[in-house]
């Protein structure tokens, strides 16, 4: 690692993307938009115009081990008991997906197909990991367990390619939920979790009565009833018709809360496995859970399950389930220093045999989610990252497999789906159970409601539907706020950076690239327009709003500019001034023109220098052959050069090559003599692995003078360390750059890291 020498720019704080003028695009103008300029096709996702059913496969022998050397001809699939041919075979690993196929239907007024819907995005890498906590049915004790687990889960298990959301079923965690690698919003995610207060059933009340025992008093067992009904009559010395009858609507009111917190959490497992079909790609959703109950004797009377299994085909989505109560040889309402325990003799036996169904009630739904999608149930493992091991193990190879079924059925009913391996009877094979077919019926209505709807548009007043074109592009740019991934119509990156200034103090600023490919330009004269709305939102760690801005990119291109700006899109910077604190902007890019959004979002820091504390800034990459930056596009300056894809937000460079990074030491403390004492350790890592370390070396005079005059950092009261970093022993992949500052002075460190990709 070298020492550089000084470099023109370093911290671009303007709009790098320079207009000819600013005209407002009409969006009535919308029909001479040119075909050009179409979202470029994913090579990793080919696109097929038919109906078909893609379904990924994992087959194990009898020890559980997976087996991956199988070939599409030894495959065979049967829906409804039919044979089908299989059209596509691919195979998929934890780090390379497998090649989904993008589903355009025939016909556009029918009801989609049980495939992935045509979304023009990116399949990720490796692994879609969603884990689902069930803070609704977890209990205090089991969730304190379950923060540890995870905890541990994702320091030490997660790889580097894994993309991974949290979600709770009650929402509580809220903007915690997006696909990201940041391992510091994980952790931070988990600390967030808590347990949702029941209002009925708890253990102190008299009679003591358990949500499995009230469905079953609610269903006529005399049993249940009975020992509920003792134990009013000797606690509150009631009679039996007045015991009885407040039983019963103790039960019934318990029934009914459970009813709702049971459709809660299938509800939001369910919209949360549907929203995840515009994602390409195989998603593992990992439900931690201490199970749950679908209505007492009669399964299913509470929630549908089909429908979670429909979703999941559709999405390709399988799901595992995690019980976090681990080995349950007694339940503990039978422990007698339970503050709820009674009965003894045949009262206990009636207990006990209630309590012990009730253990395999609750987990009927949990296996029923796991094995109707093709994942795994984990039942009695007190050792949760083992259990979190199994699952990541088992998502470690898997076949994805096409067919169009014979006979297209559109009636909406559900068609069960089975795949044999004739050659290897002995191979389990784990799938999804089946979908729902597409309703004609339903679809026809629709059809005829969006006819009557434009007969009505016809009638309306200009002013009329402007305000419902504003509504609709609202809500479509709250969907994109709200998207548990990254949307990518618009493709957009962003990164987000802090530094300290002696005039202005901390500064946030926020980069985004957008790929102006994905616009709809339209041709006026000589000139190219499109509009392009750009909308970010900072969110606190509670996920309450703390800033926002809005604001529309009118481009108006002459032919030499828009050919620049097509090849290297459009970057855009914004300083924000916020208090210390964490957390999350999320941004939506919206095509005024062809109403498409791309959305990014970003955990970030800005940290609080009046602590006095050793503190560091972010890592720059300074870019010394881009002297063109300097211009900064300024507004209504006619074609200037647009930038390319700036390395602040990329980060990707050339095996062999080198990069230079930077970043700034704030309160630094002072010896007797006035002077500093830094020293810095860069470190890699890939995944959890250290892949390198360099020795200690002290922050140098020399460094010291060749950023002085280095804009705009000579107004920093920071001390700036550069330095160039060699990727010659370097294999294609993704890295993260640590940076270990050491005050030697006041015995304190700090660190900073980022991520980089070695192509």
């Amino acid at each position: 690692m070298t020492i550089f020498r000084p470099i023109r720019n370093l911290i671009i704080i303007t709009l790098l993307v320079t207009l000819s003028s600013f005209t407002t695009i009409q969006p009535s103008s919308a029909q001479s938009q040119t075909k050009e300029n179409q979202t470029p096709q994913d090579p990793a996702t080919l696109r097929i115009e038919t109906e078909l059913v893609q379904i990924d496969v994992v087959v194990a022998d009898k020890q559980g081990k997976l087996i991956k050397d199988l070939k599409r001809e030894d495959f065979q699939i049967f829906e409804d008991g039919k044979p089908q041919t299989v059209t596509h075979f691919s195979v998929g690993t934890a780090t390379r997906q497998a090649n989904w196929l993008r589903n355009d239907s025939r016909a556009a007024n029918k009801s989609a197909s049980p495939g992935p819907i045509p979304t023009p995005m990116p399949v990720n890498a490796g692994r879609y990991l969603v884990l689902a906590v069930d803070d609704i049915h977890l209990k205090a004790s089991n969730m304190l367990i379950a923060k540890q687990t995870l905890t541990k889960f994702i320091d030490q298990q997660i790889g580097s390619s894994d993309q991974v959301a949290f979600v709770t079923t009650s929402g509580q965690i809220g903007l915690m939920q997006q696909f990201t690698t940041d391992r510091e919003a994980l952790r931070r995610a988990v600390t967030r979790l808590g347990v949702v207060t029941r209002t009925a059933g708890n253990a102190f009340e008299i009679p003591r009565i358990t949500p499995y025992q009230a469905e079953l008093i609610e269903d006529g067992d005399r049993d249940a009833l009975e020992i509920a009904v003792q134990e009013l009559m000797a606690k509150l010395n009631l009679d039996r018709r007045m015991a009885t009858t407040q039983v019963q609507a103790s039960a019934r009111g318990l029934v009914q809360e459970n009813r709702a917190l049971t459709v809660n959490t299938l509800s939001t497992l369910e919209n949360i496995v549907r929203d995840l079909r515009a994602l390409p790609g195989r998603k593992v959703l990992v439900l931690l859970s201490d199970g749950f109950l679908l209505g007492g004797r009669n399964n299913g009377v509470h929630f549908d399950i089909r429908r979670i299994t429909d979703a999941a085909t559709r999405a390709g989505v399988v799901i595992y389930s995690l019980d976090a109560r681990g080995l349950l040889a007694m339940p503990d309402t039978m422990d007698a220093s339970s503050p709820g325990f009674f009965g003894t003799g045949a009262l206990a036996g009636i207990r006990m045999r209630i309590e012990s169904s009730s253990i395999e009630a609750e987990r009927d739904g949990m296996f029923a989610l796991a094995e109707d999608t093709g994942g795994k149930a984990v039942f009695n493992n007190n050792d949760l990252n083992l259990g979190l091991q199994k699952i990541l193990d088992d998502t470690e190879s898997y076949y994805l497999l096409a067919f169009e079924p014979t006979v297209s059925y559109r009636d909406g009913r559900f068609r069960k789906l089975e795949i044999k391996i004739p050659g290897r009877p002995e191979l389990k094979v784990r799938t999804r159970k089946g979908y729902f077919a597409p309703d004609d019926k339903a679809a026809e209505k629709a059809e005829r409601d969006l006819a009557k709807a434009a007969e009505k548009d016809k009638k309306k007043t200009p002013e009329k539907l402007a305000a419902e074109a504003k509504t609709a592009a609202e809500k479509q740019i709250s969907a994109g706020l709200s998207s548990l991934f990254q949307r990518r119509e618009v493709p957009v990156e962003m990164a987000v950076t802090f530094f300290n200034t002696s005039k202005e103090g901390v500064q946030t600023d926020v980069f985004a690239h957008m790929e102006a490919s994905a616009l709809k330009f339209q041709s006026v004269q000589d000139r190219r327009q499109a509009g392009l709305d750009l909308i970010g939102v900072v969110y606190k760690e509670d996920g309450k709003p703390e800033q926002s801005f809005s604001e529309t990119l009118n481009l108006n291109l002459r032919p030499t500019t828009y050919d620049v700006t097509i090849k290297n899109g459009l970057t855009y910077v914004k300083r924000l001034t916020l208090k210390p604190g964490f957390y999350q902007l999320r941004l939506v890019a919206r095509d005024a023109g062809g109403a498409q959004i791309g959305t990014a979002s970003h955990w970030f820091e800005v940290p609080d220098l009046n602590k006095k504390q050793l503190t560091l800034s972010s890592i720059f990459f300074p870019a010394p052959d881009q002297a063109d930056l300097k211009a900064e596009a300024e507004p209504g300056k006619p074609d200037s050069q647009v930038p390319g894809r700036p390395t602040i937000i990329y980060r990707r460079f050339k095996s062999g090559s080198t990069f230079d990074f930077m970043l700034f030491a704030y309160n630094a403390t002072a010896n007797a003599t006035g002077a500093t004492d830094l020293a810095v350790q860069t470190q890699v890592y890939s995944g959890n692995q250290l892949i390198l370390a360099t020795p200690v070396k002290s922050f140098t005079t020399d460094n010291q003078r060749a950023v002085a005059a280095t804009p705009p950092i000579q107004n920093s009261d920071g001390i700036a360390y550069l330095a160039r970093f060699n990727l010659d022993k370097f294999t294609p992949g993704e890295y993260e750059l640590r940076l270990l500052v050491i005050d030697r002075n006041a015995k304190s460190t700090a660190k900073r890291s980022v991520k980089f990709t070695v192509e």
